[in-house]
C-alpha cells in the first residue's frame, strides 16, 4: 500500500471520528434537590430532581443510573417536573423516582443518641454503561451530574408543618428552656368556623435537638397528617381532620436536674412543655378545641406523656403513651387514683427489650384496673412486624410502627391476669366499640378543661415564634 493510500485511510478514520464526536456528547445536569420519605423504621431518598441543560427527546428509566451516598438505586420512573418534583408537561426539570433501598448507607437520617441528617450525602445521576439517549436529535453517551451535599436542601412531608419556638422556665433549675415545634394547620380546618381537635406528639430519645424535621421524619410522625389517620377525626358541622403539634426539646424529655430519670424526678422541661401547649392553643392557634387535646409519644416521649397526665389531671381529653418509659415504681397510689380518671390507651410490644413492659406499662395498667379505671386500655403486641415491607420483623421497641400504620385496633381483656399479647391489633376487645385507637381518641371530649396558666408576662417566659411556611407539594 503506497503513502497516498495510507494517508487516505488515516484521513477517513479521522473524519469518522470527527463525525462520531460531533454526534456523541455529554449532557450536564444541575440544580439538584432530593425528596426524603419516612418509613416505619427508616428514612429514604426516593426522588431526585435535576435540571438538564438541554431537553431530552425521550425518557427511558432503564438508561439511567442514580447513586445516593454511593449506593446504586433502581430507577422506576423519569418524568418532567417543576423544581420541587411535581409533574408538569414540558417541565424544565427531571424527576427520578427510585425504588426503596434497604441499604443502611442510603438512609439520609443518621441514627445516633440524637439523630442528625447526613452532612455529606452525595447524589449522582449518570447513564448506565453502553446506554445512550437522544438530546435535540443528537446521541448522548454520558451525563454529568453530581452533588456532594444533597441534603442541604431537601423535600419531605415535614414541609407541611409550620415551624415555631417557645421559651419557658425550666423545672427544678434556674433559667429557661427553648422548645422547637412543628404545627400542621390545614386551611380547611381554620376556615370551617368550628373548633377542631389537636394531636400532640412527643418524640423519642433519638429525635431531640432543634431541627423538628428529625422528629417528624425519624419515626414517621408525618403519618399523622396522612389521609388514612386524618379521616378518623371529625368535628360536627365542620371539616374532617385534626391539627398536629409535634414538640421537640433540645436534649431528651427524661432529663432531670440530676441527669436522666424515669419518674423519680420531674423532667426539666415539664413546665416549659405545658406552657408551650397552653400558648399554642390560646395565642398561636385559637381554633383548637381545648376540650379535645390528645397527647402521646414514644419511649422518652411516652415518659413525658405520663408526666403530663400526672402533673395536669383533666387537661388532656385522651392520652396514647407508646412503649412509655415512666417506671411504675415511681407512680404513687394517689397518682394512680388520679390517672384512673383519665382516658388512656397504652401501646407496646411484649418483646421490647429497651423499655421492659413488665416494669413500666403492664404493672401500671394492672394498678389502674384495680383502682377502678373505666376508660384505660392496653394494646400489647407479641412482636413488631413490618407493614411497609411485610415479612420483616422489627426491633421490639418499635411499637410506634403499629400506631403510625393505623394498626392499633384491639386491646387486652380487663382481667389483669389474662394478658395475651397478639399481633392482631394488640388484643381482642374494641374499646367503647371503636374500631381503632384514633376513632376512640376522636370520641373523647373533656367537659370542664383546666384553664391555661401562663408564665408570661409575670413569669419571664416568651410566647412562641412561628415561621409561616408555604404549604407546598412535597
Amino acid at each position: 500500500m503506497n503513502n497516498f493510500s495510507l494517508k487516505s485511510l488515516a484521513l477517513a478514520a479521522m473524519s469518522a471520528t470527527a463525525i462520531f464526536s460531533a454526534d456523541a456528547q455529554s449532557l450536564k445536569m444541575k440544580n439538584q434537590v432530593v425528596r426524603v420519605t419516612a418509613y416505619e423504621a427508616s428514612t429514604s431518598v426516593n426522588l431526585v430532581v435535576v435540571k438538564p441543560e438541554k431537553k431530552i427527546d425521550q425518557l427511558d428509566p432503564k438508561a439511567f443510573l442514580v447513586e445516593t451516598n454511593g449506593v446504586p438505586r433502581n430507577v422506576k420512573i423519569v418524568y418532567t417536573c417543576d423544581d420541587r418534583g411535581e409533574w408538569c408537561d414540558n417541565g424544565e426539570y427531571l424527576a427520578f423516582g427510585l425504588e426503596y433501598s434497604a441499604d443502611r448507607k442510603a438512609a439520609p437520617l443518621v441514627a445516633s443518641f440524637m439523630g442528625t441528617w447526613s452532612t455529606a450525602y452525595p447524589v449522582k445521576v449518570a447513564l448506565k454503561p453502553s446506554k445512550s439517549i437522544k438530546v435535540e436529535g443528537k446521541k448522548v453517551t454520558s451525563v454529568e451530574c453530581e452533588t456532594p451535599h444533597a441534603l442541604r436542601n431537601f423535600l419531605s412531608e415535614s414541609d407541611f408543618f409550620k415551624r415555631g419556638t417557645y421559651t419557658g422556665s425550666k423545672t427544678g433549675l434556674p433559667g429557661d428552656a427553648t422548645l422547637t415545634y412543628g404545627a400542621y394547620e390545614p386551611w380547611a380546618l381554620k376556615s370551617d368556623s368550628k373548633k377542631n381537635p389537636l394531636i400532640v406528639w412527643l418524640h423519642g430519645m433519638g429525635e431531640g435537638g432543634t431541627d423538628v424535621s428529625i422528629e417528624l421524619m425519624g419515626n414517621e410522625v408525618v403519618s399523622l397528617i396522612r389521609e388514612d389517620i386524618q379521616s378518623h377525626f371529625t368535628t360536627e358541622g365542620g371539616e374532617g381532620g385534626a391539627y398536629v403539634l409535634a414538640v421537640q426539646c433540645p436534649t431528651f424529655w427524661m432529663q432531670t436536674p440530676k441527669g436522666m430519670g424515669m419518674g423519680d424526678m420531674p423532667s426539666i422541661y415539664s413546665d416549659a412543655l405545658k406552657a408551650c401547649i397552653d400558648n399554642y392553643v390560646t395565642n398561636v392557634n385559637p381554633d383548637v378545641d381545648r376540650n379535645r387535646i390528645y397527647i402521646g409519644g414514644c419511649s422518652n416521649g411516652g415518659f413525658m406523656t405520663m408526666n403530663m397526665l400526672i402533673r395536669h389531671p383533666k387537661y388532656f381529653a385522651a392520652a396514647y403513651p407508646t412503649c412509655e418509659a415512666y417506671k411504675d415504681e415511681f407512680i404513687s397510689d394517689i397518682q394512680i387514683k388520679s390517672l384512673a380518671e383519665e382516658n388512656i390507651w397504652f401501646v407496646q410490644s411484649y418483646d421490647d427489650t429497651t423499655v421492659n413492659p413488665k416494669e413500666f406499662a403492664i404493672p401500671t395498667y394492672e394498678r389502674l384496673m384495680k383502682a377502678g379505671a373505666n376508660n384505660v386500655w392496653l394494646s400489647m403486641f407479641e412482636s413488631v412486624e413490618g407493614h411497609d415491607f411485610p415479612g420483616t420483623k422489627l426491633f421490639g421497641h418499635f411499637s410506634w410502627c403499629y400506631l403510625f400504620n393505623d394498626m392499633v385496633t384491639g386491646v387486652q381483656e380487663k382481667e389483669v391476669a389474662d394478658l395475651k399479647p397478639t399481633n392482631n391489633g394488640g388484643g381482642t376487645v374494641a374499646p367503647q366499640g371503636h374500631a381503632n385507637i384514633y376513632e376512640w381518641m376522636n370520641a373523647q371530649v373533656l367537659k370542664e378543661p383546666e384553664a391555661p396558666k401562663f408564665p408570661f408576662p409575670m413569669g419571664g417566659g416568651a410566647p412562641a415564634k412561628q415561621e409561616e411556611m408555604k404549604d407546598r407539594p412535597w
